[in-house]
């Protein structure tokens, strides 16, 4: 069965949301930690770029420069003999020396050709490279310019083809980055919409099992239990909706008894004083007088009100299982509407209500229990005549719907309405609205028992109103009295 009074420790919603989470982090995790490793590599490869391979880019291009400078005025000097070309030639070897010892700074792969052309700077000109003043003359044999400038050469060409080199693995870097990054994100968004759907799932089931009680309740004024679908909180709020179901069901069943009880309990001495009452009014025990008389006229009315609501009660009690023992006969609507109106006459006569049918042309004849079916009319045509305002109309409409297949009933009046916020529980088994409380006497089981006599017969039963504009009641019913 539905009912699980098991406690429910495990798979609780928070347990869930733990779960969804700890995948989403889990993915985050990894491809976080994927694009920190790539990012510190390109890193490492920038900062090699950067400090390193284009700093060495632009020193070597110092020491080519320098080295043109050195050959272009050694040359000069030696045709023209002007001092002037050999303060350039030592200002080109002041900055080739200057060069030559910002490079050794670097450390780096390939860094032999530099130690190399140090090394020859050195053996050239040892007092320079010690720091002291030249003690010969500063020039430099055009073989020894050509090997130095070799040298450069090729150390830039190794350190281009290695600057390349690096800013090619830092595009490949930072491509696979990129994709390993979006493809991380897409797979962190599905397993969060996952864990979404999953959750909602989860969640939204027992909801709309707990939804489906509820409604029942507050709408047909069913209780049945709902299906357990969860073992979290809300498998724990069902459970207990069905233990209430079950309770309730159960008050139920003991408050029908006790007024099945009470009621013939009550009709008996009830009888008793109603007969005792009608003797003395029409003067059978003696004479009375007309002050005796009106007042026990008032009695006779109010045991009669007293009668009516014990024979409602009875009815209700009887029904209260929702299954109505049918006596299915054929019979025609028109007739039966015919005799309800003329039932409800006279209530209708002291208010100057008009009651006006009206019947389709092509109206057939009905399988169905004929006095239930004229006890709901009759329920639903007294109500209407009961809320309209004197001297106005109650229409009633006989008509086939559905191909011909049903029959569907209207009353019509035109009294205050009944608002949107009560029209789901005006067939609840005794409700009775606000205005209803003030205005009029009842204890709300005419439109209860009209409900479930149209139910038995497989039909069903609505209004449509607007408050101040009055109220349609509807009903319909098989016209071959098959049950739905």
């Amino acid at each position: 069965m539905y009912l699980s009074r098991k406690p429910i420790k495990h798979y609780g919603i928070l347990f869930k949301l733990l779960v969804v989470f700890i995948g989403i982090m889990i993915v985050a995790y990894f491809t976080i930690s994927t694009l920190l490793i790539y990012i510190k590599d390109s890193v490492n490869i920038s900062r090699d770029i950067v400090k390193v391979r284009f700093e060495v880019l632009s020193i070597s291009q110092r020491l080519v420069d320098s080295l043109l400078i050195m050959e272009e005025n050694q040359k000069k000097y030696e045709i023209l003999h002007s001092d002037e070309y050999k303060k350039n030639f030592m200002a080109a070897l002041s900055e080739y020396k200057n060069a030559i010892w910002s490079i050794l700074w670097f450390r780096y792969e390939g860094f032999s050709a530099w130690e190399e052309l140090h090394a020859e700077f050195r053996q050239t000109f040892p007092d320079l490279a010690q720091g002291r003043e030249l003690s010969k003359e500063p020039w430099v044999d055009q073989d020894r310019l050509n090997q130095w400038m070799r040298i450069v050469v090729s150390a830039r060409q190794d350190n281009e083809r290695v600057l390349e080199s690096g800013m090619r693995e830092l595009f490949r870097i930072s491509e696979v980055a990129v994709n390993r990054g979006v493809s991380g994100l897409t797979i962190s968004i599905g397993v969060g919409l996952l864990g979404i759907l999953f959750l909602t799932y989860s969640l939204s089931r027992p909801l709309r099992e707990l939804r489906r009680g509820i409604r029942a309740y507050t709408r047909d004024g069913r209780l049945e239990p709902i299906r357990v679908l969860s073992q979290d909180e809300l498998g724990e709020l069902g459970a207990a909706f069905n233990d209430m179901t079950v309770r309730l069901k159960e008050e139920e069943r003991m408050r029908a008894d006790f007024i099945d009880m009470v009621s013939h309990e009550i009709r008996t001495p009830l009888t008793s004083i109603r007969e005792s009452v009608n003797l003395m009014r029409e003067r059978v025990l003696g004479d009375v007088n007309e002050r005796q008389k009106r007042f026990l006229d008032i009695a006779s009315d109010e045991l009669q009100r007293i009668s009516a609501m014990l024979t409602s009660l009875l009815k209700v009690s009887s029904m209260a299982s929702q299954i109505v023992d049918l006596s299915l006969v054929v019979f025609n609507p028109e007739e039966l509407l015919r005799e309800t109106l003329e039932k409800a006459g006279p209530a209708a006569e002291a208010k100057g209500i008009v009651l006006a049918p009206r019947v389709a042309a092509d109206l057939v004849s009905v399988i169905g229990d004929r006095e239930l079916l004229g006890q709901a009319l009759y329920n639903l045509v007294g109500n209407a005549v009961k809320f309209s305002p004197p001297e106005r109309t109650v229409r009633v409409g006989l008509e086939l719907a559905d191909g011909g297949a049903k029959l569907l009933v209207s009353i019509s009046d035109e009294g205050p309405g009944i608002s949107e916020e009560e029209q789901s529980h005006v067939f609840n088994k005794y409700y009775r609205g606000v205005r209803t409380k003030r205005t009029t006497d009842g204890i709300g089981l005419g439109l209860n028992i009209a409900k479930t006599i149209v139910e038995a017969h497989g039909g069903n039963i609505w209004l449509s109103s607007l408050p101040g504009k009055g109220c349609t009641f509807y009903f319909t019913i098989p016209v071959d009295g098959a049950r739905a």
